[in-house]
Order: C-alpha cells, then sequence, then structure tokens
C-alpha cells in the first residue's frame, strides 16, 4: 500500500504541473496535503481547522491504473480552481465549465499514460454512463479547439471557473456565441 501511494502521489506532482501549464496557476488558500485512498468517489477533502485539502480516490483505483491516472487527473484540476472557500467551507453546485476542465483533462491524462485506445474508451463510457460529464467534456473541449489558450484567458478574467458570470466570459474575447457562453456557466 505504501508503494501505491507513493506512485499516486508522484503522478499528482506531474499532473499538477501539467494542468498549470495548460490551464493556468492554482488559485487556491488551501494548502494541497496529497492523495489518499478511501471507500468515496473521488473528490478534493476539505478541512478547514487546517486549511488543507487533499485528492480522495476511490479504492477501485488502488489496483487499477487507469483509473487512477482518470480520477486523479480530474481531482488535480478541481485544485487549481477550488469550489470551497476557506472561509466558508461549504461546497457550492459547480458549473459545467468546471467539470468540463477537469473531465477533459482525465481524457489527456488517460491518453498521455495510457494511450489512445483508452482515451477512446474513457470517452464512450464517460458517454455511455456519464452524460452529464461528457456534455461537459464535449463543451470545453470545443471551446480549446477555437483556442487552446481558453482557460488560460478565462481564468486571467475569474480563476475560480465555478464564480464565471456571462460578462466575464464574453469579457474574455474568446468570440463565444450567447449560447455557448450559457452553456459554460449553467450549473452542473
Amino acid at each position: 500500500m505504501e508503494a501505491k501511494l507513493e506512485a499516486v502521489n508522484e503522478r499528482a506532482v506531474e499532473l499538477i504541473a501539467l494542468a498549470q501549464d495548460l490551464f493556468g496557476p492554482m488559485s487556491s488558500e488551501w494548502t494541497y496535503d496529497g492523495v489518499a485512498f478511501y471507500d468515496h468517489q473521488p473528490h478534493l477533502n476539505y478541512s478547514p481547522d487546517t486549511g488543507t485539502v487533499q485528492i480522495w480516490l476511490s479504492l477501485r483505483a488502488l489496483d487499477d491504473e487507469f483509473q487512477r491516472d482518470f480520477q486523479l487527473a480530474h481531482e488535480v484540476c478541481h485544485l487549481l480552481y477550488p469550489s470551497v472557500a476557506l472561509d466558508h467551507p461549504v461546497e457550492p453546485k459547480a458549473n459545467v465549465v468546471n467539470e468540463g476542465i477537469s473531465t477533459y483533462f482525465s481524457v489527456i491524462a488517460v491518453n498521455l499514460y495510457h494511450g489512445e485506445d483508452a482515451a477512446e474508451v474513457a470517452l464512450q463510457s464517460l458517454q455511455s454512463f456519464y452524460p452529464r460529464y461528457y456534455f461537459a467534456f464535449l463543451q470545453v473541449s470545443s471551446l480549446l479547439k477555437k483556442d487552446r489558450d481558453a482557460v488560460k484567458k478565462i481564468r486571467s478574467v475569474q480563476p475560480m471557473v465555478n464564480d464565471l458570470t456571462f460578462d466575464d466570459l464574453r469579457a474574455c474575447g474568446l468570440s463565444l456565441t450567447d449560447k455557448e457562453i450559457e452553456s459554460l456557466i449553467e450549473p452542473f
């Protein structure tokens, strides 16, 4: 177990660097405190008393490197722009762009570490079993096809993507239609 935990924490460091390169720097008052495995769905576990946040992966990811990398990449992106404030630790609902960036990055990580066929399996699974995540993925994929630096541009206007407004997205100069903007900021 110790070796697996060490390996997943090393992978997290790699993925954090890649995510920041693609999507901009971490904008967080929380201190990142590593990865752990629990019998829960993957998520960020916030500890307001210590000001730390930890990535919790499901036990399914313990012995399945595909799941580990998919889940880890998703949660790494949430570290960049946490939806929970340290002074108000109640988690609000995410928006489409928030979950879309994280899902998009999961597919990138699977492709990077496991190849194109594995990334295609991930996309098919999303489409079949997690249509809302697939929808969010498609919105962000379309956005990044228009401008590969779109997320960086968005985050330069509003670093916390969960707080994006229609006017914020319009101010980014991304030539988005009103419908595209509405799709990106709608509640997840």
